[in-house]
C-alpha cells in the first residue's frame, strides 16, 4: 500500500507540472480554462468525496456552493503554478519551447494514472483514505450508506426463520465496510422497541465466527455482539461459550472484545436487578460463572498483550 501512495504521488505531480509548464512556456491565461477542467476531472474521480454526493444534494444551494467553492479553488490554484512557472522562466532567462497541448497533456495524464492507482470508493469501503481530509468527507456517506444497507434486516420479523435470517446477515456484512454496518446495528437494536431475537441471533452468531475473529476482519465485533445480546439470558447462553473459546484461541484478539469491567458488572448487578431472570435457576448460576471466567480471561489475555504478569491483570 505505501508503494501505491508513492506510485500516485508522481502520477499527482504530473497535474500539477502541466501548468507550471505552461507558465514557464508563456502561453496565455486562456488556457487556464483547459486546465481547470483536467483539475475538476481529477477531483471527481480521485475525490469524490469532496462532491456533492446525490443529485438532491446538487440542487441543494449548500450543495452547489460546495461545488462552485472547489472549482474556484482549482483555478485560483492554476493561476499561481501559471504564475510560479512564469517566475521560474523568467529567472531562468528563457522559455522553453513546446507545443500547447504537451502541458496539458502532462496534467491530463494524471487522471488515467491516478485512476490506475486508487480507485476511492473501493479504498473507502475499505476504511483507507488518501488524508484526513478524505476520511472526514467520507464519514456522511459511509454512515448513510449503512443505515440503508442495514435496514431491511431490521424490518425482519422478531420469530423469522433463522436459515433466512442467518442467510440475510451475511450478505450484508459481506462487505469491507461490514464493521460500520455492524456498528449502525448495534446502534439501532440498543434504542429498539422490539426484541429483533432471530437478528441478534444471527448477528452474534456471525459477529463469533473464528474467521471473523482471528484475523481481525471486523474491529471490536466480538464487543458489538455481546452489546446486542443485552441482558437477554438466552443470547448470553449462546454468546459466552463461544466467546470464552475464541479468547481462549486467539489472545490477541482481545481488543475486539468487550472490557471485562462490563462484564463483572453484569454478574454484580445478579438476580437483585432480575438479571438473567427469563432462565430457570440452575442455568442463571451457570451463565453467572461462565460471564465471570469470560471477565477473566479477557483480563488474562489484556495482561498477556501489555506484557504484565497474569497475576498484575486488572480486577
Amino acid at each position: 500500500m505505501q508503494l501505491r501512495f508513492q506510485f500516485l504521488k508522481a502520477a499527482n505531480a504530473l497535474l500539477y507540472l502541466g501548468p507550471l509548464v505552461a507558465g514557464m512556456s508563456g502561453f496565455g491565461w486562456g488556457m487556464v480554462a483547459w486546465f481547470t477542467a483536467i483539475f475538476v476531472a481529477w477531483l471527481v474521480v480521485l475525490r469524490p468525496e469532496q462532491w456533492p454526493a446525490t443529485w438532491t444534494d446538487w440542487r441543494s444551494v449548500a450543495g452547489l456552493v460546495s461545488a462552485l467553492t472547489l472549482i474556484l479553488s482549482q483555478v485560483a490554484l492554476i493561476a499561481v503554478l501559471f504564475a510560479i512557472g512564469r517566475g521560474v522562466g523568467a529567472l531562468a532567462g528563457f522559455l522553453p519551447v513546446v507545443h500547447p497541448q504537451v502541458p496539458l497533456a502532462l496534467s491530463f495524464m494524471a487522471i488515467p494514472l491516478g485512476r490506475l492507482l486508487w480507485n476511492a470508493e473501493d479504498a473507502a469501503d475499505r476504511g483507507i483514505f488518501l488524508d484526513d481530509e478524505a476520511a472526514a468527507a467520507s464519514a456522511p456517506r459511509m454512515a448513510a450508506a449503512a443505515a440503508a444497507s442495514i435496514t431491511p434486516l431490521l424490518q425482519l420479523a422478531d420469530d423469522a426463520p433463522d436459515q433466512a435470517v442467518a442467510e440475510a446477515v451475511a450478505k450484508t456484512l459481506a462487505t469491507p465496510s461490514a464493521d460500520i454496518r455492524l456498528g449502525a446495528l448495534a446502534k439501532a437494536l440498543e434504542g429498539a422497541k422490539r426484541s429483533h431475537a432471530a437478528l441478534r441471533q444471527a448477528l452474534i452468531l456471525w459477529a463469533s465466527e473464528p474467521e471473523i475473529v482471528a484475523p481481525g476482519l471486523v474491529p471490536r465485533a466480538m464487543a458489538l455482539a455481546f452489546a446486542m445480546a443485552g441482558r437477554n439470558g438466552d443470547l448470553l447462553r449462546l454468546y459466552v461459550p463461544r466467546a470464552l473459546a475464541l479468547i481462549a484461541a486467539f489472545p490477541d484478539r482481545v481488543v475486539d472484545f468487550p472490557d471485562a469491567a462490563a462484564l463483572r458488572a453484569l454478574t454484580r448487578s445478579g438476580p437483585a436487578n432480575d438479571t438473567f431472570a427469563d432462565l430457570p435457576d440452575h442455568l442463571r448460576a451457570d451463565l453467572h460463572d461462565g460471564v465471570v471466567a469470560l471477565a477473566i480471561a479477557i483480563e488474562q489475555a489484556s495482561a498477556g498483550r501489555s506484557g504484565l504478569p497474569t497475576g498484575l491483570a486488572p480486577r
